[in-house]
């Protein structure tokens, strides 16, 4: 079997909601979530929780081979009513990162759609899906004090801890932003391991590591390009920034 660098996969929601009512590209159709298990079965991957992928970054010297960790972010409701049955029946896990205050309460961005009430953060641990930390409040903590990044981080891990009656290890920065501060108050309020997105960070940090974003209508080409950490300087060049702009707006004529 082929020899693949460690992968980090960074979801929302998980529904299938037209492009043209989701303008922040926060729903992974529930069919296209099992394309990409599909595929990364294909590829050799095998699946765990994220800080399962970050233990064995910390026993591999930096090396976790053919791991791969699919997270969702914000702890949007669907994460139980979707995802949850999807993963049983796929036979695969996950790490669901919650913002304390949200639980049960209507998503920021999004309000028509509802977060996870702490009953339903409780049956995903249960069921073996890791619970991680996304802050008390969804803030960017890049714009914060040490002492408030860290009042953040450790209210929240105590707050989903008194939860799920168990440890919560890993913690996932709003909008993916930390800078050297965060990284040291995350490594201070007592986590295992953190991650970003967009691909930012480093695999030989532990509280900083990388994760590829997997917004809607992500195509099979561009899960191997993330695959393969060669997605973001694609599209950041102008052809690629025509392209994707001309794929998107395609979707939402045709009423994805």
């Amino acid at each position: 079997m082929r020899r693949r660098p460690p992968l980090a996969l960074a979801y929302h929601g998980v529904e299938r909601v037209r492009l043209r009512d989701d303008p922040f590209r926060l729903f992974t159709d529930p069919a296209a979530l099992r394309r990409h298990i599909t595929l990364l079965r294909k590829w050799g991957y095998e699946f765990v929780t994220f800080a399962e992928l970050a233990r064995r970054l910390q026993e591999g010297g930096g090396r976790a081979d053919n791991s791969v960790a699919m997270t969702f972010d914000d702890g949007f409701s669907d994460n139980h009513s979707v995802l949850l049955p999807l993963l049983q029946d796929e036979g695969v896990t996950a790490s669901v990162y919650v913002v304390a205050a949200d639980m049960g309460k209507p998503h920021h961005v999004v309000p028509w759609r509802r977060c996870l009430h702490p009953e339903e953060v409780v049956e995903l641990h249960q069921a073996g899906v890791e619970i991680g930390a996304h802050c008390v409040d969804h803030v960017d903590l890049e714009t914060l004090s040490y002492e408030a990044a860290l009042d953040q981080l450790v209210r929240c891990k105590a707050l989903l801890e008194d939860v799920i009656d168990a440890p919560v290890q890993t913690a996932a920065y709003p909008y993916g932003r930390a800078n050297e501060e965060t990284r040291r108050a995350c490594k201070d309020a007592g986590f295992l391991a953190a991650c970003r997105t967009s691909g930012n960070g480093s695999w030989d940090d532990p509280w900083n590591l990388p994760r590829q974003d997997m917004i809607a209508a992500c195509t099979t080409l561009g899960l191997w390009l993330k695959r393969d950490d060669r997605y973001q300087p694609v599209v950041e060049t102008f052809p690629g920034r025509v392209v994707r702009g001309l794929f998107h707006r395609g979707q939402v004529l045709i009423g994805r």
